[in-house]
Protein backbone atom coordinates (compact mmCIF):
# COMPACT_ATOMS: atom_id res chain seq x y z
CA UNK A 1 0.00 0.00 0.00
CA UNK A 2 1.47 3.35 -1.07
CA UNK A 3 1.25 6.51 0.96
CA UNK A 4 0.06 9.45 -1.09
CA UNK A 5 1.42 12.77 0.19
CA UNK A 6 -1.66 14.51 -1.16
CA UNK A 7 -3.70 12.66 1.46
CA UNK A 8 -1.70 14.10 4.35
CA UNK A 9 -3.63 16.98 5.88
CA UNK A 10 -1.83 19.57 8.00
CA UNK A 11 -3.37 20.56 11.33
CA UNK A 12 -6.08 23.17 10.79
CA UNK A 13 -3.97 25.86 12.51
CA UNK A 14 -1.48 25.62 9.64
CA UNK A 15 -3.88 24.87 6.79
CA UNK A 16 -3.26 28.06 4.81
CA UNK A 17 -0.37 28.05 2.33
CA UNK A 18 1.40 30.87 4.18
CA UNK A 19 0.84 29.27 7.58
CA UNK A 20 2.09 25.88 6.39
CA UNK A 21 5.21 27.47 4.92
CA UNK A 22 5.93 29.38 8.14
CA UNK A 23 5.24 26.34 10.31
CA UNK A 24 7.52 24.17 8.15
CA UNK A 25 10.37 26.71 8.26
CA UNK A 26 10.09 28.08 11.78
CA UNK A 27 7.89 25.76 13.84
CA UNK A 28 4.86 26.39 16.01
CA UNK A 29 4.77 29.96 17.38
CA UNK A 30 2.79 28.69 20.37
CA UNK A 31 5.76 26.63 21.59
CA UNK A 32 7.49 27.81 24.76
CA UNK A 33 10.55 29.88 23.89
CA UNK A 34 9.66 30.16 20.20
CA UNK A 35 9.52 33.96 20.35
CA UNK A 36 12.98 34.18 21.94
CA UNK A 37 14.42 32.32 18.96
CA UNK A 38 12.61 34.09 16.09
CA UNK A 39 11.20 37.48 17.22
CA UNK A 40 13.31 40.60 17.36
CA UNK A 41 12.71 44.12 18.62
CA UNK A 42 13.63 46.18 15.55
CA UNK A 43 14.52 49.74 16.56
CA UNK A 44 13.08 51.37 13.45
CA UNK A 45 13.77 54.97 14.50
CA UNK A 46 17.53 54.33 14.49
CA UNK A 47 17.35 54.35 10.70
CA UNK A 48 13.87 55.69 9.88
CA UNK A 49 12.84 58.45 12.32
CA UNK A 50 9.76 59.16 10.16
CA UNK A 51 8.19 55.76 10.96
CA UNK A 52 5.11 56.11 13.22
CA UNK A 53 6.52 53.87 16.00
CA UNK A 54 10.06 53.70 17.37
CA UNK A 55 10.12 49.87 17.53
CA UNK A 56 8.47 46.87 15.92
CA UNK A 57 8.41 43.32 17.28
CA UNK A 58 8.70 41.13 14.18
CA UNK A 59 10.32 37.97 12.82
CA UNK A 60 14.08 38.37 12.56
CA UNK A 61 13.98 37.38 8.86
CA UNK A 62 11.31 40.02 8.12
CA UNK A 63 13.26 42.99 9.52
CA UNK A 64 15.90 43.09 6.72
CA UNK A 65 13.18 42.92 4.05
CA UNK A 66 11.38 45.87 5.60
CA UNK A 67 14.62 47.80 6.03
CA UNK A 68 15.45 47.48 2.32
CA UNK A 69 11.88 48.42 1.34
CA UNK A 70 11.79 51.42 3.69
CA UNK A 71 15.12 52.63 2.25
CA UNK A 72 13.65 52.51 -1.25
CA UNK A 73 10.38 54.10 -0.16
CA UNK A 74 12.30 56.93 1.46
CA UNK A 75 14.45 57.47 -1.68
CA UNK A 76 11.28 57.63 -3.80
CA UNK A 77 9.58 59.92 -1.26
CA UNK A 78 6.80 57.34 -0.86
CA UNK A 79 7.48 56.68 2.83
CA UNK A 80 5.03 59.50 3.58
CA UNK A 81 2.19 57.13 2.71
CA UNK A 82 2.82 55.30 6.01
CA UNK A 83 0.77 56.97 8.76
CA UNK A 84 0.27 54.27 11.41
CA UNK A 85 1.57 50.89 12.52
CA UNK A 86 -1.49 48.99 13.69
CA UNK A 87 -0.23 45.47 14.28
CA UNK A 88 2.92 43.39 14.19
CA UNK A 89 3.87 40.23 16.12
CA UNK A 90 0.77 38.97 17.87
CA UNK A 91 -0.24 35.40 18.57
CA UNK A 92 -3.82 35.31 17.23
CA UNK A 93 -6.21 33.71 14.76
CA UNK A 94 -6.61 34.88 11.17
CA UNK A 95 -9.49 37.32 10.63
CA UNK A 96 -12.67 35.41 9.90
CA UNK A 97 -11.28 32.08 11.14
CA UNK A 98 -12.02 30.11 14.27
CA UNK A 99 -8.93 27.90 13.97
CA UNK A 100 -6.22 29.08 11.52
CA UNK A 101 -3.35 31.06 13.04
CA UNK A 102 -2.66 34.49 11.59
CA UNK A 103 0.67 35.13 9.87
CA UNK A 104 1.11 37.79 12.59
CA UNK A 105 1.58 34.86 14.99
CA UNK A 106 5.01 34.26 13.40
CA UNK A 107 5.86 37.99 13.39
CA UNK A 108 5.84 37.68 9.60
CA UNK A 109 3.33 40.50 8.99
CA UNK A 110 2.60 44.10 9.88
CA UNK A 111 -0.55 46.15 9.40
CA UNK A 112 -0.15 49.74 8.22
CA UNK A 113 -2.75 52.52 7.93
CA UNK A 114 -5.62 50.27 9.04
CA UNK A 115 -8.22 53.08 9.08
CA UNK A 116 -7.47 54.09 5.49
CA UNK A 117 -7.11 50.45 4.33
CA UNK A 118 -9.73 48.38 6.15
CA UNK A 119 -10.17 44.68 5.61
CA UNK A 120 -12.29 44.06 2.48
CA UNK A 121 -11.55 47.44 0.87
CA UNK A 122 -9.60 48.06 -2.34
CA UNK A 123 -6.88 49.94 -0.46
CA UNK A 124 -5.23 53.31 -0.93
CA UNK A 125 -1.55 52.43 -1.49
CA UNK A 126 0.03 53.89 -4.62
CA UNK A 127 1.32 51.61 -7.35
CA UNK A 128 4.84 52.88 -6.66
CA UNK A 129 4.54 51.95 -2.98
CA UNK A 130 3.23 48.45 -3.76
CA UNK A 131 5.91 47.91 -6.43
CA UNK A 132 8.71 48.76 -4.00
CA UNK A 133 7.30 46.46 -1.34
CA UNK A 134 6.88 43.64 -3.90
CA UNK A 135 10.41 44.12 -5.24
CA UNK A 136 11.63 43.55 -1.69
CA UNK A 137 9.65 40.30 -1.26
CA UNK A 138 6.93 41.91 0.85
CA UNK A 139 3.40 40.98 -0.12
CA UNK A 140 0.41 43.27 0.35
CA UNK A 141 -3.18 42.13 0.88
CA UNK A 142 -4.28 44.92 -1.48
CA UNK A 143 -3.13 42.66 -4.33
CA UNK A 144 -5.06 39.58 -3.28
CA UNK A 145 -7.85 38.60 -5.70
CA UNK A 146 -10.20 37.61 -2.85
CA UNK A 147 -10.27 38.46 0.85
CA UNK A 148 -8.54 41.79 0.25
CA UNK A 149 -6.65 43.06 3.29
CA UNK A 150 -4.79 46.18 2.11
CA UNK A 151 -3.40 47.08 5.55
CA UNK A 152 -1.53 43.74 5.62
CA UNK A 153 2.13 43.42 4.54
CA UNK A 154 3.97 40.13 5.04
CA UNK A 155 7.04 38.13 4.11
CA UNK A 156 4.81 35.33 2.79
CA UNK A 157 1.92 35.61 0.36
CA UNK A 158 -1.57 34.67 1.39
Amino acid sequence: MENDLKDIKPPVEFSGDAQLLLYTRYGDPRDIGWDHKWITEWHVHQRFPWFPEPNIRIHKHFAPLLERAFTELEAANLHQEIKTLDSSYELRLMKGSEAVLSVHSWGAAIDLNAKQNPYGSLGTWSDGFINIMSRNAIFCGQQWPIRKDPMHFSMVNG
